[in-house]
Parts: C-alpha cells; sequence; structure tokens
C-alpha cells in the first residue's frame, strides 16, 4: 500500500526541467513578434513597387499607343513636321482609373508629349515620345520612348 501511495504521489507531480518557464515563452513571443514586423514590412514595401511598376507599364502603353500613331501616318504628313522641342505644351493629359463600389476613380494622371526632329531632311525621322507622372514618393516621374520613320515610298501608304 505504501508502495501504491509512493507511485500515486510521483505521478501527480512533474518531474523538474519539463515545460517551459513563463520567461521563454515571453522571449519567445518577442521574436516572433519581431519577425512577424519584418513580415509586414516586406509586404507594404511590396505593394508600393507594385503601385510604381503598374504606373510604369502604363506610362510605356501610353508612349507605345502615339508612337504608333505616327508610324500609321504619311511621311509628309503635317503632323509629322520637326516640333522643335515637347509639343503640345503643357501635354496631352491622360488618366487612367480604378473600379470600385462608387464607380470609377482617378488612379494616376499622366501628361504625354512628343518630339520631331528631322534627322536627314526627306528621309528620316526622330520620333521621341514622353510621359511624366508624379507618385507620392517620387515625383516627377519620366519615361521616353523613341523610334525613326524613314521615308520609303515602297512602305508608305
Amino acid at each position: 500500500m505504501d508502495r501504491l501511495r509512493g507511485l500515486r504521489s510521483r505521478a501527480s507531480r512533474a518531474p523538474r526541467g519539463e515545460g517551459f518557464t513563463l520567461l521563454e515563452v515571453v522571449v519567445a513571443m518577442g521574436i516572433l513578434a519581431i519577425g512577424l514586423l519584418g513580415v509586414a514590412a516586406a509586404q507594404i514595401h511590396a505593394l508600393h513597387g507594385g503601385k510604381t511598376g503598374r504606373h510604369t507599364t502604363d506610362a510605356s502603353t501610353f508612349a507605345h499607343t502615339q508612337i504608333e500613331q505616327f508610324q500609321r501616318m504619311n511621311f509628309t504628313d503635317a503632323a509629322l513636321n520637326a516640333t522643335g522641342g515637347w509639343v503640345p505644351v503643357g501635354g496631352q493629359a491622360v488618366q487612367t482609373t480604378v473600379q470600385s463600389t462608387v464607380g470609377p476613380i482617378a488612379e494616376q494622371n499622366y501628361t504625354v508629349q512628343w518630339r520631331i526632329t528631322d534627322v536627314v531632311p526627306n528621309q528620316l525621322k526622330a520620333v521621341d515620345v514622353r510621359v511624366t507622372w508624379s507618385e507620392p514618393n517620387r515625383p516627377n516621374r519620366i519615361f521616353t520612348l523613341s523610334t525613326q520613320l524613314h521615308n520609303d515610298p515602297r512602305t508608305s501608304s
């Protein structure tokens, strides 16, 4: 019987060295919290990078569209005369929108300008299209796309 009581009393007590102390749990939670803050900061940085990339992609699309319009024109078209600088003055406004529950909301404003230069009169023109926009932490962003137009009677329409 005494032997049975000894087994019960040992079974009811936890042996030393097993489990975690309160200090160990607090330190582990602190390390976890610091790690989670780092992950959250990385996620916010990735979201901002995604927005910047989307704006650059939109700017390149606007520039490419304008270049294509120039390429479809006849080489002698008045719109392809040398500009002497960036035109139109002040730029042509373009805006992207996002859909929300209240309807479309302006997401970003862009300004499109172009410059046409006669490289070889009546034979070769250089065309530059510049798109500008501003972001909250990165003002005065610029994307420029350039091409050359050749006066080839076999390919001009």
